[in-house]
């Protein structure tokens, strides 16, 4: 792997229980050809047994518990029977999760049409590689139970996919492992036989202790799209809820916990630096026991909202087959939020923060997708390319929640409505609407200047003008000038930052235009600005007027 220079950077690796390894001189060890080599499931055995007997207090530890509605009987290693589909009722027990995806060769899934078939029996050698290979690794693991989405929902019933879809963050929660095919594309693939190509160089030292040379081994981080699994969007909420990840990537195992994050490739955790702990996104939803040690470490980055915009910036990079499940694919971890810091979910955004939560920021890379996902002032509204700039919520990143900025003006909420699909807040959304009272300006009114793009008044030194209204379009259109669209648009101020007293007060803005001719005035959002308080530019007139967004 080279580095940012260019340069080929090596690894050095020796034997397990060679003197130089047992004497702590080199943590690096070797890894397998394949992932069903015996020694990676020792070595998987030996992180879940530290986990169980270490992280009491911090990792979220196994019990009994009621299984899911159904799960895949695996038998024991050596039982007489084929796998089958398991009806539990009210029976409890331990289970393995599956994250995959599912791809586009294989759709070997449960239907209301062979779900009794499944019951009776699903023969090994029907079943697509990745679940043959997420059943042999069950068994090795020392578990009976396996939960499969597809094939534990039954994937023609609406009813039943709502019910079950509901429940999945308890699923992935209290599943004992969770097992990640982050080499598979699909479920046709597998990720036992897949082979690890790394090459290497031995060398024998004076003192007859061999040595080991290899390309350094990637150890992806399960974000921005670094392996098949994080591609995909569903399988965000199923990496971050479960307490324990066993990943099978394109070189080697990974284990991440909510404590520890380990490597074939090295004896050593990769979650001893401090910056490793900061940016790892298990750490987002650590066991609330480890939240409050680590608040006063490392303060704002554990906050529940600042975890919210963290993952919704990763999410919105990731791949849905159906741009409707938008908010259904991240609902396990909404209600994670809700159930550890309470909270009232708008289509993606928090009542009790919504002051920063409407100021997500598109630059242009949105899409308005062919059927309605959301309100237009919530992110999940817009489509957006993977090759896109982030969807962060940027303001929160400036102000954060460990600073003091000064809240010098914010609209009023004056109400909310929410028409959710299945009664179901957190899933699909038929309608939403908010109703502001705040100061607004038409934009061609503005009498400062106007810079678009991604640029701000709260990173300084910066090339701007202090009376610059800086303006950014969700959805750039090549056929319509941006100033064309400023000029037709509603400036309607939500709240307003000082962030010290030697930078001006800044008002962060919508950009809307206006819906039809309405009892009430009816916008919907376009984009956002900055609106610089110099010289009075962001009170002089502006006129409060009651709105409704939808």
């Amino acid at each position: 792997m080279p580095d940012f220079e260019g340069r080929l950077v090596l690894g050095v690796f020796v034997a397990q229980g060679s003197r130089l390894a047992t004497s702590g001189v080199i943590s690096g060890r070797p890894i397998a050809q394949y992932g069903y080599d015996d020694g990676c499931f020792q070595l998987a055995r030996k992180w879940r047994d530290n986990c169980f007997n270490k992280h009491i207090l911090s990792c979220l530890q196994p019990m009994k518990r009621p299984l899911p509605t159904r799960v895949i009987d695996v038998s024991p290693i050596d039982g007489p029977w084929e796998p089958r589909l398991k009806v539990t009722g009210c029976e409890e027990g331990e289970w393995v999760a599956l994250s995959h995806c599912w791809g586009t060769k294989s759709r070997f899934v449960t239907v209301s049409s062979n779900i009794e078939a499944s019951m009776c029996s699903i023969p090994l050698q029907d079943m697509p590689p990745t679940f043959q290979d997420a059943v042999y690794t069950t068994r090795q693991l020392g578990y009976r139970y396996l939960w499969i989405d597809s094939l534990c929902i039954i994937q023609d019933d609406h009813q039943d996919w709502v019910v079950e879809s509901t429940r999945m963050r308890e699923y992935y929660k209290h599943a004992a492992i969770t097992i990640s095919c982050d080499s598979a594309s699909g479920d046709d693939v597998g990720f036992l036989k897949h082979e690890r190509k790394v090459e290497t160089l031995s060398v024998i030292l004076s003192s007859n202790d061999e040595v080991g040379f290899r390309q350094q081994v990637k150890w992806p981080k399960f974000q921005r799209r670094d392996t098949f699994v994080s591609e995909r969007a569903w399988t965000l909420q199923e990496f971050v809820l479960s307490p324990r990840s066993l990943s099978y990537t394109s070189q080697q195992i990974v284990w991440e916990c909510h404590t520890r994050k380990y490597c074939e490739s090295s004896e050593n955790s990769l979650e001893d630096s401090h910056l490793t702990q900061f940016w790892g996104t298990k750490r987002f939803f650590s066991a609330l026991a480890t939240s409050r040690q680590q608040v006063s470490k490392f303060g704002y980055v554990f906050h529940h909202l600042c975890r919210w915009y963290n993952l919704v910036n990763d999410y919105r990079l990731r791949d849905l087959t159906y741009g409707q499940d938008i908010l259904p694919a991240i609902s396990g971890i909404a209600r994670e939020i809700r159930a550890q810091a309470g909270g009232t979910y708008l289509a993606g955004i928090w009542l009790e923060d919504i002051h920063r939560g409407l100021m997500w920021a598109m630059d242009g890379a949105g899409k308005i997708p062919e059927t309605y996902h959301a309100p237009s002032w919530s992110w999940a509204s817009l489509q957006i390319s993977p090759d896109a700039l982030n969807t962060l919520n940027f303001l929160y990143w400036m102000i954060r929640l460990s600073g003091t900025p000064l809240v010098e003006r914010r609209a009023t909420l004056l109400s909310h409505e929410i028409i959710a699909e299945d009664n179901d807040m957190f899933g699909c959304i038929r309608f939403g609407s908010l109703r502001l009272r705040g100061s607004s300006l038409l934009a061609r009114k503005w009498q400062g200047s106007y810079k678009g793009g991604l640029r701000t008044h709260f990173h300084q030194p910066i090339h701007l003008t202090s009376n610059q209204l800086i303006f950014q379009l969700d959805v750039f259109d090549e056929k319509v000038e941006p100033l064309d669209v400023l000029a037709n648009a509603l400036l309607f101020q939500i709240s307003s930052w000082k962030w010290d007293q030697d930078r001006p007060e800044v008002a962060l803005a919508l950009l809307l235009v206006k819906v039809g001719d309405q009892p009430i005035e009816t916008y919907r959002r376009v984009g956002m600005a900055e609106v610089p308080n110099v010289d009075g530019l962001a009170e002089e007139g502006w006129e409060m007027r009651d709105i409704r967004i939808i």
